[in-house]
């Protein structure tokens, strides 16, 4: 593959070689000249090496995205929720209100005591241990939620594994629903 980089590099080195040395040889300094197309090509073949080489900062390809998927949805905050058998349950919880629905309320700003009901809090907990599966549970349950996570939906549809958007197709995989939930009715 081309690399526009090193084209712009190379164009770059001939203007600067040949302008430079036409422009000595123009003032009959030929031996400066000489020095200066010596120089200037050992310079700019030592950079380009440096630069544009296998292992070089141009080579290498950026990974894929998201590099690694947040522990929780965007904009929510990991929270060990207490239980009362002395437990701790993960969950994620919402400080500033960004569920599209509401349908995850914002925590409390004390959060002394933490509240009990569930509607504060977006479990982290799946019934799956295959990570496609899991993922598919995690994004429907913040689809339903009316919240986006990046990697796994974009608050419309799921993102698969391979970073395709699932359709909600009969045939998918993904479990995700064929359209948006409906968020409930204002009062």
């Amino acid at each position: 593959m081309f690399n526009i980089y090193m084209g712009i590099f190379i164009v770059i080195a001939i203007a600067v070689i040949a302008g430079g040395t036409y422009k000595l040889v123009n003032m009959d300094i030929m031996v400066t000249a000489f020095f200066y197309f010596g120089g200037t090509l050992a310079l700019f073949i030592i950079y380009g090496i440096r630069w544009f080489s296998k292992n070089s900062l141009f080579a290498k390809t950026p990974g894929s995205w998201p590099p690694a998927l947040n522990s929780c949805p965007d904009y929510l905050t990991y929270f060990a929720r207490p239980q009362a058998d002395g437990t701790t349950k993960k969950t994620c919880i919402d400080t500033i209100g960004v569920s599209k629905n509401g349908a995850l309320k914002v925590f409390p700003v004390s959060g002394n005591p933490a509240p009990t009901t569930d509607d504060f809090y977006f479990s982290l907990d799946t019934t799956r241990s295959d990570p496609a599966a899991r993922n598919a549970e995690l994004c429907q349950r913040a689809m339903t939620m009316g919240l986006t996570w990046e990697g796994i939906t974009n608050g419309e549809s799921c993102v698969l594994p391979d970073g395709t958007i699932s359709t909600g197709a009969a045939t998918s995989t993904a479990g995700c629903p064929a359209s948006t939930p409906t968020p409930p009715a204002a009062q």
